[in-house]
């Protein structure tokens, strides 16, 4: 069996013809609605038309958990060797999309590879660019093990996922997938990008440059979900050392200069703030309700 997971949060249109896209290429499609009402009307033709069913959560229960929710259903006949991918709502897919990414798949585990993961490169419209990692070892024509893939798109197996626990409900939103594919790779199995498929995705709100810097522009309240988990992620054992240098750079150098080279400086600089403060809490979760508006 071939099941997609897709997390949808305020769906327009465009979400429903994204998803409608991802239905068509799989046995079963699980919409996990983290919105804090339900959009169960406007799903509901898609559930009658294809094999999609829409689940509300009940509020934003973040990425990893509404995953979880799913996956660990005692109502879904899961088997080991069940394919499982995930989509955000934003990616766009194109025709024989899923199966050019399970032929490699099989194609390499037929060669003896043991296969953890494996997701497309992606054209970031944000920047104009196909995007694959500098650091790559190439496993085939069309294939490289890498050390971590996106979210959407991300190919594995049922049992790969139990073995390792499932997603982890630590990290609400950002750094989830590299969490995931540590994970993955510490198990024993190897995570691959496959140039065979290519993904339109959108990554945050854009670029800035400012002479040789390029800033990716994301929304404000993102900077809260990055230090608090980037800092909860550099005390884990299964974490890269160059990841341990990266998240360093973020908080040394990439926050400040989101501050003071972004829009709305005050709202990054209190949720960057936030952020640190929640990781010293051991806070999970969203941003608490009564601090998410935070005045400019």
């Amino acid at each position: 069996m071939k099941y997609a997971l897709m997390t949808v949060y305020q769906p327009d249109e465009a979400v429903l013809n994204n998803a409608a896209s991802v239905a068509g290429q799989v046995d079963r499609l699980y919409l996990c609605d983290n919105s804090e009402t339900s959009s169960a009307p406007a799903f509901a033709q898609l559930q009658m038309e294809k094999n999609v069913e829409y689940l509300w959560m009940g509020g934003n229960l973040g990425l990893s958990s509404a995953f979880n929710r799913v996956l660990k259903s005692r109502d879904i006949p899961w088997q080991e060797s069940d394919y499982v991918l995930f989509f955000d709502q934003d990616s766009r897919i194109g025709p024989n999309h899923v199966e050019g990414l399970i032929a490699q798949f099989e194609n390499l585990t037929e060669r003896g590879e043991p296969m953890g993961c494996l997701g497309p490169v992606y054209f970031n419209s944000s920047s104009g660019q196909t995007e694959m990692p500098r650091m790559k070892r190439p496993l085939s024509e069309h294939v490289y093990a890498v050390s971590s893939i996106i979210t959407s798109s991300m190919l594995t197996t049922y049992g790969c996922l139990r073995e390792i626990g499932f997603w982890n409900e630590r990290l609400f939103l950002d750094m989830a997938d590299w969490d995931l594919c540590w994970r993955i790779v510490q198990s024993g199995k190897t995570c691959c990008m496959t140039d065979a498929v290519v993904l339109q995705h959108r990554v945050g709100r854009g670029e800035k440059r400012f002479g040789p810097l390029r800033l990716r522009v994301g929304a404000p309240f993102r900077e809260y979900y990055q230090i608090r988990d980037c800092l909860y992620l550099a005390g884990q054992e299964y974490t890269p050392a160059k990841y341990r240098l990266r998240f360093a750079a973020m908080i040394l150098i990439r926050s400040p200069l989101h501050v003071l080279l972004l829009d709305h400086r005050g709202q990054r600089l209190r949720f960057i703030l936030m952020g640190f403060r929640d990781f010293l809490k051991k806070r999970s979760g969203p941003i608490p309700q009564n601090e998410y508006a935070i005045p400019e």
